[in-house]
């Protein structure tokens, strides 16, 4: 069930949402778009193609302390700011809802999304898109207010007792509009059966795909610094020149990275980039699925379109039999 709202009264929303939340939402920066900080309406794009980085550095910073230790007093660093995501993807807002399923009993993450809105908005897939074939097309609970662009309008679709409560409000109109599913469809240049690829992965070990593609990787770990869904992170205690005094710091990491798989006594179980190459599809098409049920992947293209090698994850699943 949805309600219109013509396009004119989006500042209206916006401001609204301003009074209680942090507004973090897409601006165009020099020839891309980015999420950030927001104080007035007229900053956002709302019809922007990607963002390179997603929101999840909102939900787990690159870098953020855990815990601290002072004068012999130890503390944790909880976060207590509120935080709405605007105008984003579907693909994005499914990818925050299968970070939940990996984080949500995480002191830090949880304290963010409990008092996380989050407002998605529609889009016009790229080339590069594949969200049909991973399921991030249709809207799901995660989004607390989706708002699908008609004509003139836009039709709001609350999920949440947080997004009804904005759809309340006068400057949605009295009009309600029912559908059966929210979702964003698209002719997808390449579909892929996710679930076909993902017992291929294994079957299948030695696929000479994972050889070729790892000459041409550069290991750089863009795709998983872009990627909405890789969440790897590593823990570094400083300590200063006062020993009583230090902090747990947790920040990203990469399964692309040498040292990633390198165990006390310097044994690495990936010394291979061909090796950690396939890691990450199995991660993201066979093991995340066989745990979760969907893929640990929402068909953003962010991978593909920010690779300097020009690697196409798309070309990848096709030639593992997916389509």
């Amino acid at each position: 069930m949805g309600k219109k709202i013509k396009k004119e009264n989006l500042e209206k929303l916006f401001a609204d949402i301003g009074k209680e939340y942090k507004i973090i939402a897409p601006i165009k920066k020099r020839e891309n778009y980015v999420f950030a900080e927001v104080e007035d309406f007229s900053e956002i794009v709302l019809d922007y193609p990607m963002t390179i980085l997603p929101p999840k550095e909102f939900i787990m910073p690159y870098k953020e302390p855990i815990f601290v230790f002072e004068n012999g007093e130890f503390g944790e660093v909880i976060p207590n700011e509120k935080i709405a995501l605007f105008a984003l993807h579907m693909c994005d807002v499914n990818a925050i809802g299968r970070l939940d399923f990996v984080f949500w009993n995480d002191l830090y993450y949880k304290a963010r999304r409990e008092k996380m809105l989050i407002v998605g908005i529609s889009c016009k897939p790229i080339e590069t898109c594949f969200c049909k074939s991973t399921g991030a097309n249709v809207l799901t609970n995660t989004c607390d207010l989706f708002l699908k662009a008609e004509e003139d309008y836009y039709v709001g679709f609350s999920m949440t007792e947080k997004g009804r409560k904005l759809l309340s409000q006068l400057y949605f109109g009295p009009e309600t509009v029912y559908v059966r599913e929210v979702k964003i469809d698209y002719d997808e240049k390449l579909q892929f059966d996710i679930y076909a690829i993902g017992k291929r992965i294994l079957e299948d070990y030695n696929n000479p795909v994972w050889e070729e593609t790892a000459k041409n990787c550069l290991a750089c770990t863009n795709c998983t610094l872009v990627c909405p869904l890789c969440y790897c992170f590593d823990v570094i205690d400083e300590t200063f020149v006062v020993p009583e005094e230090g902090k747990r710091i947790r920040c990203w990491d990469s399964c692309l990275l040498l040292s990633f798989a390198r165990v006390a006594g310097g044994h690495n179980f990936r010394k291979d980039l061909k090796a950690r190459y396939r890691n990450v599809y199995t991660h993201k098409f066979r093991t995340f699925v066989d745990e979760f049920g969907v893929p640990s992947c929402v068909g953003c293209g962010r991978c593909t379109t920010f690779c300097p090698a020009e690697i196409d994850m798309r070309e990848i699943l096709f030639r593992l039999g997916g389509a």
